[in-house]
């Protein structure tokens, strides 16, 4: 078989910032922070005030535009991924599969469709769940809730109502999902197992359990300082990840196929690589070896040097352990050139989507490689002494991107690297 290379070709988003991927791309320069105080009733009482939350009108609309699925599924992030990804579609001319729909499919990263009533229970009221009871009114549950609660349920959505029927595959593994999705997507591609793959991820956990989930963990900003600035990665006084919502798609062609309908070519996947910490479930390695692992193994999967990248699309949670450690990784993999990337945080912006992260961050990447422009990472305003490489603070930058990284390093030691690259 002919070597096969993989191409963007359709982007679609849905984030605090918009649902429009250029309304995204136009804040993101413009460093405006998509984080605001909670709406949720429920909010009152928690340690977190502030997450990065789709309006209440976006919301609205995109209900409206999948009116049925809002009614039946009403699931938040499957809804965020539907948009997405009939947005990246459109994007890439592929309103209507008129081909053989077994060459098209999806990967998705999506969040835990369910949560273990008995932590719920001892986490909200202190007690233990009780089973007798929840027993005598199983009655009142619907008898399809844990399929339309399910991780799986956004990829076959959107498989069902776009008829794409071939490769199929939905990735949980924490803040890393989207972007191992995309990863997995690739692969598919590049081996010939797809043609099309629509691949990102999406996540919403600005509920009552993810409001003292990530208290519980020791994760979560709970700083009382305002909204928009509470997020601040590689900052000194930085405090704790912002929980966001939404999701980021991608349309994945192989070359010759999108050439064949002239489609718009944004950039090329050229590499990705996948590792595993093997050190602490809640906790990043403070050496950063898996992560730097990761980064050298996707560069080798791109034929591509370490001098080559000129930006990474950086995890950067905003919290203490993750920022440093993916510091220390990029100066592993970058330091021995003399040279470093610039780097700037989405999440600064759009806050964290959790197993939708790397989906918005992905586009966002995308874009930087197409158009030699880079979004800042806000909020950096005093340096932390151990992060001193170049965050692209505060302001945007016109810089010739030939290749870049998309990072993401989740919970449990996950980590994932793509690498996007001018088409040519």
């Amino acid at each position: 078989m002919a070597k096969r290379k993989v191409v963007v070709t359709g982007l679609g988003l849905a984030t605090a910032l918009g649902l429009e991927v250029e309304q995204n791309w136009t804040k993101a320069l413009a460093g405006i922070s998509g984080v605001s105080e909670i709406s949720l009733e429920c909010a009152g009482k928690s340690q977190v005030q502030a997450a990065a939350q789709i309006s209440e009108n976006d919301f609205r609309s995109l209900s409206c535009e999948f009116a049925r699925e809002a009614e039946v599924e009403g699931d938040r992030r499957t809804l965020f991924g539907l948009w997405a990804a009939r947005k990246a579609l459109n994007d890439a001319g592929l309103e209507k599969i008129g081909e053989d729909p077994l060459r098209f499919g999806v990967a998705m990263g999506a969040g835990l469709g369910t949560n273990r009533l008995e932590d719920i229970a001892r986490w909200l009221t202190g007690k233990k769940f009780d089973t007798v009871r929840f027993a005598a009114e199983l009655g009142l549950v619907e008898p399809d809730s844990i399929m339309r609660n399910n991780s799986s349920a956004a990829a076959a959505l959107i498989a069902q109502k776009f008829g794409l029927k071939g490769f199929n595959t939905t990735i949980t593994s924490a803040c890393a999902s989207a972007t191992l999705a995309l990863g997995a997507a690739y692969r598919a591609v590049k081996r010939g197992e797809a043609d099309v793959v629509v691949a990102g991820g999406g996540d919403s956990m600005i509920n009552p359990v993810g409001l003292v989930f990530f208290v519980l963990l020791g994760s979560a900003a709970v700083s009382k300082i305002e909204p928009e600035r509470l997020s601040r990665p590689f900052d000194r006084k930085r405090s704790g990840l912002v929980m966001g919502e939404g999701a980021g798609m991608a349309v994945l062609e192989e070359e010759s196929h999108a050439l064949s309908r002239g489609a718009r070519i944004y950039g090329e996947v050229a590499g990705f690589a996948s590792t595993m910490d093997a050190w602490r479930l809640t906790a990043p390695h403070p050496e950063g070896e898996g992560a730097a692992k990761c980064m050298s193994l996707a560069l080798g999967d791109s034929g591509i040097s370490p001098e080559g990248i000129d930006y990474i699309n950086g995890h950067g949670t905003s919290t203490k352990l993750n920022d440093l450690a993916e510091t220390i990784a990029v100066k592993k993999v970058f330091g021995p050139c003399g040279s470093f990337p610039a780097i700037s945080s989405s999440k600064s912006l759009i806050g964290h989507l959790l197993a939708g992260a790397g989906g918005p961050e992905f586009a966002f990447t995308v874009l930087s490689v197409a158009q030699n422009r880079i979004h800042p990472t806000i909020n950096l305003e005093s340096p932390d002494p151990k992060c001193d490489l170049d965050y692209v603070p505060n302001v945007a930058r016109e810089k010739l991107v030939r290749a870049a990284l998309s990072n993401s390093f989740g919970f449990g030691g996950q980590n994932a690297t793509i690498v996007v690259r001018k088409y040519s």
